[in-house]
């Protein structure tokens, strides 16, 4: 039978506890904040028992999220990229339900907590900002594989919850990009910027190749191969090595800047200035955000190098399999935001393909 049991702790909060005892069987528990969830888990979870469909693991027995999170941090994490992002996200989804047992955590209750992030704004400098469904589901996916382990690996729970979680709607994302004139005023504003000449090399290679802020900070000379014209981006997003050409002005800013820094493989190719940081990547933030508001660019980040590399080849007869290999995306969902800007290279292989066929 099941037994509720209403709870106020010393803060006024209101919790329901369920207590389930069948005979032959130790007694299954869990803490809800609503009463209606508290029901519905002690009738789904007492007919489980009773037709044999219920998981009870001693070993996730008194484990709670917080030991989750420390064993996936310690032994599955290091082994992962965007390792900072992931960390910040579970430290809230710690400081919410860290002392929870690891079997009381329910899809219902990470939906809870889900909706609560989305209502919550943060501060950006003296303006609050709310959350984006984007950024909120970024928190469900970083704790989605903590449950994911818990389930398929230390056998703790039965699933993982964080399945039955309703994502929000994400839009197709941005798609600004430089328009002939911005690029040039942009540009000009790097050469403007002669305490930091390597910024425009750095701005050509984001356009040429698509290439993401940390990949070309992150370039080393042994990703270089001016001989053969092509860079090489060994720490991606996703994981996977990728090669881009090496063309252009890129390629002649590259080869004069070759010239000037000593070819050390295992150095970065823009290293910090000072005595300090020379065995880091150079920051760069600066001289950028000086650069940006020389050329008189509104609401441009450097990331829309990235797209304005992507809109640039779809502009110039790149399919959308081709700008996703150049750009390293796995999937094609991320370049369908570029499709519209593909219609007159469709228009013209459909035209030559009508020419071909009815002209003969």
């Amino acid at each position: 039978m099941a037994n509720i049991e209403k709870r106020t702790s010393k803060d006024g909060k209101t919790s329901y506890r369920v207590k389930i005892r069948l005979k032959g069987r130790q007694p299954e528990t869990a803490t809800f904040k609503r009463l209606t969830d508290a029901k519905r888990w002690a009738t789904q979870t007492e007919a489980a028992i009773r037709e044999g469909r219920y998981f009870h693991s001693a070993a996730g027995k008194g484990k709670t999220l917080s030991d989750a999170i420390d064993r996936y941090s310690r032994d599955i994490l290091p082994n992962l990229k965007d390792q900072k992002h992931r960390l910040a996200h579970l430290e809230w989804w710690r400081k919410k339900l860290g002392q929870t047992e690891i079997g009381d955590i329910t899809s219902i209750l990470i939906m809870e907590y889900k909706d609560e992030l989305k209502a919550t704004p943060y501060k950006v400098g003296e303006t609050l900002k709310a959350r984006s469904d984007a950024t909120v589901n970024r928190y469900v996916a970083s704790l989605s594989p903590v449950m994911a382990a818990a389930a398929n690996e230390w056998g703790w729970i039965s699933n993982n919850p964080c399945q039955k979680v309703r994502r929000g709607g994400e839009s197709r994302g941005r798609t600004r990009f430089l328009s002939n004139e911005e690029r040039k005023a942009l540009l000009a504003a790097c050469d403007r910027a002669t305490d930091t000449p390597e910024l425009k090399i750095i701005v050509l290679l984001a356009i040429t190749t698509g290439g993401r802020r940390g990949e070309i900070a992150g370039l080393r000379w042994r990703d270089v191969d001016l001989k053969r014209h092509r860079i090489t981006f060994a720490d991606t997003k996703n994981g996977e090595t990728r090669s881009a050409p090496l063309v252009g002005p890129a390629l002649d800013a590259m080869q004069a800047w070759a010239k000037v820094r000593p070819l050390n493989e295992s150095a970065y190719v823009f290293p910090g200035r000072s005595e300090k940081t020379k065995n880091k990547p150079l920051d760069f933030e600066r001289p950028w955000r000086t650069a940006i508001q020389r050329a008189e660019l509104s609401d441009f980040k450097f990331h829309d190098l990235r797209h304005t590399a992507a809109s640039y080849l779809a502009m110039n007869g790149a399919g959308l399999r081709e700008i996703a290999d150049i750009l390293g995306h796995k999937t094609m969902a991320m370049v369908q935001r570029y499709s519209h800007l593909t219609e007159d290279h469709k228009s013209s292989i459909v035209e030559r393909m009508a020419n071909a066929i009815f002209n003969d």
